[in-house]
This record gives C-alpha cells, structure tokens and sequence, in this order.
C-alpha cells in the first residue's frame, strides 16, 4: 500500500505572519487615536479656561459701568485683575491687556466697539452699556498629533457683557439696615440726614428719615462691635421687596450712633481703634474715591479724586453706594395727629422698595457720649434711585447700581 507523506500547511504559517503585522498597525492607529484624545482633551481644556476668564472678566468689568469716565476706567482695571486671579485655577496663565478691553452702546456690530481713551471722549460714557474682553492669545504645545496639527494649536477667548436693564427684586449683601422714608420715592438727587434709632426694647418707633441697624446671622447680640461691623459692610441677608426685615434694638443711643458711625466711615479710609481690632482696611475696603463733600456725579465723573498713600491696593469703587430697603413711614403706626410716627412692633417691617443712595460725608462720631451731638451717627445721603418692581431701566449714571450685568455672547 503506497502512503502518502503529509504535506505542512503553509498557509496557515503565513497567516501567522500577516496577523502580527495587522496587530502591529492596529497599535499603532490606537496609540495615534489615544495621541490625538490627549492633544484635543488639551486643546479643549486650555480653551474652556480662556472663555471663563474672558467670560468672569467681562461680567466684573461690566458691573463697574456708571455712566461716567470712571466706570471706563473701573472696567478696564477689573477686567485685567479678573485675568490675574484666575492664574491660581488654571493652567493657561491668561491675560488680558487694558488694550484689549473695547466699549459700546449696542451690542452689535463689532465695529462700533471703541477703546476707553475714545469712550471717555465727550459724554460718550453715559451711553455705555457694552464691554468686550478679549484673552491673549495662548498656545498649547501637541504631544502627539504635531505632524497634523502644527507643533503649537494658539487661540484666545472673547466675552462681551453689558447691563440686563432688569432690576433685581431680591437683593443680597446690602447695607444692612432700613430706612423709614414718609416718602418712599424721593427725588433723585435729594440730599438725606439719616438719623440713628435704637428702638424701645419690644418695637421699632420711627420717625421719617430714620435708620436702624437689621438683625442678621453671622452677628448675634446688638452691642457697639456688632453694631460698628453692620455699618462697616459685613452682611449676609438676601430679601426680596414685600418680605419680612427683623430690627434689633442695636447698642444704646448713648454710643450706639458712635459706633455707626465709626462703621460708615471705613468708607473714607477712616478706621477707629476697638471694635476688637475688626475694623481693618483688609476687611472693609476703603472707596476708590474718598472725597467727602462731593455729590454722586462728582463721584461718578471722579472728580475731584483724592489718592491717597496708604490702602491704595485695597480701594474699592462702589463702597459709598449704599443699598438699602425702604419702609413705609405712614403705618402701620400709633394713634395720633399727623405728622404718623411708624411704629413696628417686634421690630418687623416689611420692605417696600430698595434704595440706592450715595453716602456724600463722614458721619460724625464724638468722644464720650452722642447725646452730646445731635449729629452723631448721622449718615447724610443721596438719593440716587428707588426700585419697586422688577420694571426695565436703561443702566445710566443713576442707575447702574441695582442692574444686573450678564453675557451677551
């Protein structure tokens, strides 16, 4: 019988070959599709730090918008600190340059868009309502994928902000104290002497052009340290119009306006000793401008403009506009002739609108006991605006501080 020799099967000995060197270049297209992840996953990361940057800068800028050359001037420095601060968050080191800081009355187009020497120019500034913020340009290096995209991916980031013209029912962190107003809608540019008012005890007595100081968490008790931190702009309090505001028969009337004063007067760069060693410009900032005497368009055109030497980094502009919530001097109230002295009993009223009031002087504060003034405590005001609704405005320079500023785009 004649036997055949088995043949070996080559070609499944080639097949072993072309398997090796599909697995060779299927490794190779994963590690460049893992390559180009990294890169992208890169890219999109730098890019989502530039428009936060671009966007938080825009949004602090347009805030500082008030109808005057200093608001321009307020926007281009807040938006180019905004860009420094988000260095200790990201990776990108953004910047942003004053040149690159543009305003506008309309949203679009984008040519309209002007720099702030030409803002400030005439009275172009009253009719700002616009900023856009544009990153510097930031390049990222490719890892993997340099061949198909360049050695280097570069773009920046642009935001452009403006005021909302919706005024907010609900605000938070304002001065925290009420206002009782026989008025509740003054004249704007009235000139108001705010007097100090403790209450009796068990109920809230107030005459017209009174203040008081509000009870709020983070304080409790209603002597003369909690009373100077009130006043100073330590808050927590978010209310809406027509809600509850809860009184506090804050120190005595003996030293209690002293210590309001004291408070308020932060605000000029002005910081009295005691109060626990609280009273610091670290925590209550000084205003960018401290002028006293001035009305709030001198303050909003910043002229005149006193500079200081010292606290000059921790200046604020807006520490001397004072939001606060009116309450309806004509009731509930006492039985008696006219003129009706409000009375709240268990210190509770109900806010009726807000008010913005631009803080023109240093309260006066004496040595020893404030009966010994009339003055004392005093907080003589502006009337900028009043709200009562939540009714459309167009942001101007009596109106920009109870708006809210968002992105456009």
């Amino acid at each position: 019988m004649l036997i055949t020799p088995a043949q070996p099967n080559r070609c499944k000995d080639n097949e072993r070959g072309s398997i090796v060197i599909m697995t060779a270049i299927s490794m190779l297209l994963l590690l460049l599709m893992i390559g180009l992840c990294i890169d992208v996953s890169r890219i999109y990361s730098v890019r989502a730090e530039l428009q936060n940057a671009a966007d938080a800068a825009a949004l602090s800028a347009a805030a500082q918008l008030n109808g005057g050359d200093t608001g321009i001037d307020l926007a281009v420095a807040r938006a180019t600190e905004t860009a420094l601060n988000t260095q200790g968050f990201g990776k990108a080191n953004v910047t942003i340059t004053a040149t690159s800081v543009t305003f506008a009355k309309n949203l679009y187009p984008d040519s309209d868009y002007m720099s702030a020497a030409a803002a400030k120019s005439g009275t172009t500034a009253e009719t700002i309502r616009f900023v856009k913020v544009v990153t510097e340009s930031v390049s990222t290096g490719m890892l993997f994928t340099s061949r198909a995209l360049g050695a280097d991916w570069t773009e920046s980031r642009q935001a452009v902000a403006g005021n909302s013209g919706i005024t907010p029912s609900t605000i938070c962190d304002f001065f925290p104290v009420a206002v009782a107003l026989a008025d509740p809608s003054p004249t704007p540019g009235d000139t108001l002497d705010l007097s100090f008012n403790q209450g009796t005890g068990t109920s809230a007595v107030l005459a017209d052009k009174d203040y008081i100081i509000l009870e709020i968490d983070d304080i409790t008790g209603n002597g003369n340290v909690e009373t100077a931190l009130l006043t100073a702009g330590l808050s927590g309090l978010c209310k809406t119009i027509g809600g509850d505001i809860h009184m506090t028969p804050s120190s005595n009337p003996n030293n209690g306006p002293n210590s309001s004063a004291d408070g308020a007067n932060t605000r000029f760069n002005e910081y009295a000793q005691g109060y626990a060693n609280q009273l610091k410009p670290n925590n209550f900032h000084p205003d960018f401008n401290i002028q006293s005497g001035i009305t709030h368009q001198n303050y909003v055109d910043g002229n005149p403009l006193t500079s200081p030497s010292d606290n000059l980094s921790l200046r604020e502009a807006g520490r001397r506009m004072l939001i606060m919530p009116i309450i309806m001097a004509n009731g509930p109230a006492s039985p008696g002739p006219p003129p009706i002295v409000p009375e709240y009993p268990a210190y509770t009223a109900n806010i009726q609108k807000w008010g913005v009031f631009f803080l023109r002087n240093r309260s006066i504060a004496v040595q020893g006991n404030c009966q010994s003034d009339p003055l004392c405590g005093d907080l003589q005001v502006e009337v900028v605006r009043t709200v009562g609704s939540m009714s459309p405005v167009v942001p101007t320079a009596t109106s920009s501080s109870l708006t809210l500023p968002v992105i456009y785009r």
